[in-house]
């Protein structure tokens, strides 16, 4: 197989910007609800990680869950979406 066709094939969540070919993960959202929802859900693990027992786990892998939880969260914001969607409701 190809590499192009291995691309195309299944290529679907790894997906590198064509300018600054640094690559990302493309999540798949139906609309911003369903993104929200998926903030919120984030965001709500988190709350429930500090309020754990620390002698089950220790502190450096709940500081690493939380670290990767929070980066999820702020990674999935759509902001030039938002920036956009006010630019084009001020020009209305």
């Amino acid at each position: 197989m190809k590499p192009q066709e291995f691309k195309s094939r299944y290529g679907c969540t790894l997906q590198t910007d064509p300018e600054t070919k640094q690559h990302y993960i493309k999540l798949p959202v139906t609309d911003f609800n369903q993104l929200a929802y998926m903030q919120e859900s984030l965001l709500e693990g988190i709350l429930l990680l500090t309020q754990l027992e620390e002698r089950h786990y220790k502190r450096e892998q709940l500081q690493s869950v939380m670290y990767w939880l929070c980066k999820l969260v702020l990674l999935t914001y759509p902001h030039d979406e938002l920036e956009g969607l006010s630019k084009w409701l001020e020009s209305e």
